[in-house]
């Protein structure tokens, strides 16, 4: 079999974020072959690193998140720690950081001062608000950023509290779309020779995934209602309780699915009622037909039902719990979760790229590294000679 090289292998990256979303991108752009280097404070280092749960002290939220990375410590507030970014920009692609708005300038930083050092670098930016506009320079974190965008008014039962979203889907997504927009820039950068600056913001990933709500609020006026874990639009597509107490999830997606899955349960009455013959219609009476719907549901035990419903092909699954998932065939079968040897755990597990290729094949060839690790191998790389390094670890410039 002809072996491809990664599409981004021989790109350097710089990665001065820290938490989810920036090292989210970051750790994508290392399992498609980039050379990321991690720059950690001479402090506790990114704080990903203190969130439970622990393996023997390393936290599973910063092996994720960091894996295929270099590490090195650096005190960005010290003129030589300024001066070491510098020198590695002068031989970087991109650089990547997540501070609040202006913190990067007040350091000397910016991408105007790095660009002139690098023109060809790619500068991407993650806020919570954006570099512009009247909240550009409030803080702001996942959940806090699900409840200004709307996405909390709408994620809940009927009647009850807002409610965070279980997954930081915030952060990821805008990890990924950074990821995405970085290597956008670099495929322009092969025609014009310039880099450029990527500016990302949690305000807008939340916007862009509230999608056909925000659209249908714009078009309409309409404002979304929580759901629970139904959908505006459809009607019956969403989670029903079995005899056993265990829940299932039915899609009934279209109309020809609606039918089948009336059948199925032998309510061939609801299959011919005309309130419910159409979507539309089911979603107008949406509160009556799914109340016979778990008055009926509620009847059957969970596994005899997905066995019923899978023979009459209609869409549903088990709600699963993350243990159940994560050993399930398919997953396995998929090759989700890799393996990658830690300096100090051995080899673990790593949810791993979560895409395919047919002429590569990205994924975990390095786990996250210790705090620093890295610190004189890249310094040298630079370089910068031995006394030099013990110089500044002295100074405690790097620890």
């Amino acid at each position: 079999m002809t072996s491809f090289p990664l599409a981004l292998d021989g790109i350097r990256v710089i990665d001065l974020s820290r938490v989810i979303a920036g090292p989210w991108c970051g750790a994508l752009l290392g399992d498609l072959g980039a050379d990321v280097i991690k720059v950690e404070d001479t402090g506790g280092g990114d704080e990903s690193r203190t969130w439970p749960p622990h393996k023997d002290g390393e936290a599973a939220a910063y092996l994720l998140f960091n894996r295929n990375k270099r590490a090195m410590t650096l005190d960005l507030k010290t003129p030589e720690g300024v001066e070491v970014v510098k020198a590695l920009v002068r031989g970087a692609d991109v650089l990547l950081e997540n501070f609040r708005t202006g913190t990067m300038e007040s350091f000397g930083l910016g991408y105007e001062g790095l660009s002139e050092i690098n023109p060809r670098l790619i500068y991407c930016s993650v806020s919570a608000f954006g570099r512009t506009g009247p909240r550009k320079d409030s803080p702001g974190y996942e959940a806090l950023m699900q409840a200004f965008s709307g996405i909390m008014s709408i994620t809940g039962e009927p009647g009850g509290q807002p409610v965070r979203a279980g997954v930081s889907f915030l952060d990821l997504s805008t990890g990924i779309l950074c990821a995405l927009g970085i290597s956008t820039a670099l495929l322009q950068r092969q025609r014009t020779g310039l880099g450029q600056r990527v500016d990302a913001s949690l305000l807008e990933t939340a916007v862009s995934l509230l999608a056909f709500h925000a659209e249908g609020y714009l078009l309409t006026g309409g404002v979304p209602r929580p759901l629970g874990s139904g959908h505006p639009s459809l009607s019956p597509y969403r989670n029903f309780r079995c005899t056993d107490g265990q829940w299932i999830f039915i899609a009934a997606a279209n109309d020809r699915f609606w039918q089948k899955l009336a059948h199925a349960l032998g309510r061939d009455d609801l299959a011919a009622d005309p309130r419910f013959t159409a979507n539309q219609g089911r979603v107008q009476h949406r509160a009556e037909l799914e109340a016979i719907l778990e008055e009926t549901i509620a009847q059957r035990e969970r596994e005899p039902l997905l066995a019923l419903l899978e023979k009459a092909d209609v869409p549903a699954t088990p709600v699963n719990t993350v243990d159940q998932v994560m050993n399930d065939p398919q997953t396995i079968e998929r090759g989700i979760v890799q393996r990658a040897v830690h300096p100090r755990l051995g080899e673990i597990p790593v949810v791993g790229t979560p895409l395919k290729f047919s002429r590569m094949t990205p994924g975990v060839r390095r786990a996250a590294p210790l705090r620093g690790e890295h610190t004189d191998e890249i310094l040298a790389e630079c370089g910068y000679s031995s006394d030099r390094i013990q110089g500044l670890r002295a100074r405690k410039v790097i620890v």
